[in-house]
């Protein structure tokens, strides 16, 4: 039989059992902790998107000011649209600008949106944006899902509208709206409960899914310490030289110097040489009938992509209910959609400038003034900023565009 213990005199240690409320309230300090530092790291870190959207929003946000007009598209935009020759030809016409171009490659509908609103927000001497007309894909290419330049422009506001726009598009369009799956996450056990919900549904998941890697600053490292070492992005002073503009022959260029002689840039010239026969073709066919989406090379050609009046109206109305002109504009690429912009031009309460017409513009469909099938030459992008000059500027950004003769060489028909 043991004996009891000695009584002893050594409190026995209180476990300390905090109440509902307590563990609430550290849970809220601990919440409001990883909002300060994501706010922080976001507050210094240098523009997102990588180095060519960073740079451009980069330069913007110190040299806004100097620009009353800038152009906002997609890399035909980039190679077409040369600000000095611009700015030069408005000048000669009484209507004189100050442009940049703010042409990336691979623009998406959305995305170009957002951009917008940071040209916007910080030129506060811009009267006119040139907008290039672009369709949506509701959708995020599968190869494109979460990388830098997709997640950049998830803003909240941003967010919103693709979450509308694609369960829209989903009602809309029903069993026509398809919805493309990573290859990678086919087979995947997490991925089976998603796999019967409707397309739309499907689309709008994944642009929340990118706006919460946006807003948790994932994969941003690179910027917050290139902005604590105040290092710009290695293209903001490239853009300097130009205003924005880049031709794809200063590209290739840069890339033989680095010992690349046969680059990309070079084989799509080389292939575009090379079948002259076919882009002929192509565009005989443009000039006959109604081709839409033709000339999509840099987007996945399975996406479900559609013409958004909707969206293109309210672009358009936002920025004019800041003061600031609106000019969309349709580019020489080997596409057209005539009755939707027969509509634009009829509905869209902005002017609307088409240059996809070979019969109208022939002179942009010369092979001549070619880099390749869906992008011009520098000697072609000087041809096309001169006309887009005279053309804004003979309508003062409200008149219908005035036609050309066929054939007739600018200097000629802007007598």
């Amino acid at each position: 039989m043991h004996e009891p213990a000695p009584p002893t005199d050594t409190p026995v240690p209180k476990v300390y059992r905090p109440n509902a409320l307590g563990a609430l309230a550290r849970v809220g300090v601990g919440l409001t902790a990883f909002v300060l530092v994501c706010l922080g790291l976001r507050a210094v870190a240098a523009p997102a998107g990588g180095s060519s959207i960073g740079g451009k929003l980069e330069y913007w946000r110190d040299h806004a000011g100097e620009y009353d007009s800038v152009f906002l598209g997609s890399s035909h935009v980039l190679r077409a649209f040369v600000p000095a020759e611009f700015d030069r030809a408005t000048a000669d016409l009484g209507a004189g600008t100050k442009s940049f171009n703010f042409g990336v490659q691979a623009i998406h509908l959305l995305e170009q949106r957002y951009l917008l609103g940071q040209i916007l927000d910080q030129g506060r001497a811009l009267k006119r944006v040139l907008f290039e007309y672009q369709w949506l894909t509701p959708q995020i290419a599968p190869e494109n899902a979460f990388n830098p330049r997709t997640v950049y422009w998830h803003d909240a506001p941003t967010t919103v509208l693709a979450v509308e726009r694609a369960l829209h598009w989903g009602a809309e369009l029903g069993d026509e709206l398809h919805h493309l799956q990573d290859p990678a996450r086919r087979h995947s056990i997490f991925d089976v409960l998603q796999r019967g919900l409707p397309p739309g549904q499907l689309a709008a998941e994944e642009h929340v899914e990118h706006f919460l890697t946006e807003r948790l600053m994932i994969g941003r490292g690179k910027d917050v310490l290139k902005g604590l070492l105040s290092r710009e992005h290695g293209q903001s002073g490239r853009y300097r030289t130009n205003h924005g503009y880049v031709s794809l022959e200063e590209d290739a260029s840069v890339l033989v110097a680095q010992g690349e002689a046969r680059n990309s840039y070079s084989v799509r010239r080389e292939r575009f040489l090379a079948n002259q026969a076919d882009y002929h073709a192509a565009v005989d066919t443009l000039d006959a009938a109604p081709q839409a989406f033709g000339d999509a090379e840099w987007v996945d050609g399975e996406l479900t992509r559609v013409d958004d009046f909707e969206l293109l109206a309210s672009i358009a109305h936002e920025v004019q209910a800041r003061g600031v002109e609106f000019v969309l504009v349709i580019l020489p690429s080997q596409s057209c959609n005539r009755p939707f912009e027969e509509r634009l031009a009829a509905e869209l309460g902005a002017l609307v400038l088409r240059y996809n017409v070979p019969e109208l513009t022939p002179e942009l469909y010369n092979a001549d003034l070619r880099y390749d099938s869906g992008h011009l030459s520098a000697e072609g992008a000087l041809y096309f900023s001169r006309l887009l000059a005279r053309d804004y500027a003979r309508q003062g950004g409200r008149a219908v565009q005035v036609e050309r003769p066929s054939g007739r060489p600018l200097e000629e028909a802007a007598q």
